[in-house]
């Protein structure tokens, strides 16, 4: 997580502010270390573009039980336990329009020279292939959270574990 913090940081900027909040005891998850990271640098590069005139940007972790009554709202995700990872940010925040689109292929609100529009979608694949789930929050002038459901590994087989810890910069 070091590692990922110091890229983060050099990506971010000087006017950026990074949280990064750990929860002690986070459960096991079985995702890709590969795939974790370029989900994460995806929201992140996102979270940057969202703030050009600085602000802040937390990451959180922590384990969360989903109860048949948070599926009510949410039918896609089992009921169970998962690690929720959290990128949220204070910048300009989503249209609806935007929202229902976000993780289209090719859609982006940059321009031609500002990349590909593939960020999010790669991330919403990514996030699948591993068994997760993730949810958009977002209102314009107030910023943007994403959250990510990730299985609790139920083997410690092939399992990324974070360092809990709690950290602000």
């Amino acid at each position: 997580m070091e590692d990922l913090s110091k890229l983060l940081r050099r990506t971010l900027g000087e006017d950026i502010i990074l949280s990064i909040e750990i929860a002690q005891g986070l459960w096991p998850i079985k995702v890709d270390h590969s795939q974790l990271g370029q989900v994460l640098l995806n929201l992140i590069v996102n979270a940057r573009d969202a703030m050009p005139s600085g602000g802040t940007l937390t990451i959180e972790a922590q384990n969360v039980v989903l109860d048949a009554e948070y599926q009510e709202t949410h039918p896609e995700i089992e009921p169970g336990e998962y690690v929720v990872i959290a990128v949220s940010d204070d910048g300009e925040g989503m249209s609806e329009e935007t929202k229902e689109r976000a993780f289209e292929p090719f859609y982006t609100t940059k321009g031609s020279h500002a990349g590909t529009g593939l960020g999010l979608a790669t991330v919403h694949g990514a996030v699948r292939q591993n068994g997760g789930h993730i949810w958009l929050y977002s209102e314009l002038g107030e910023g943007t959270c994403f959250k990510i459901y990730w299985p609790r590994a139920k083997s410690e087989a092939f399992v990324a574990e974070a360092t809990p810890r709690t950290r602000a910069a």
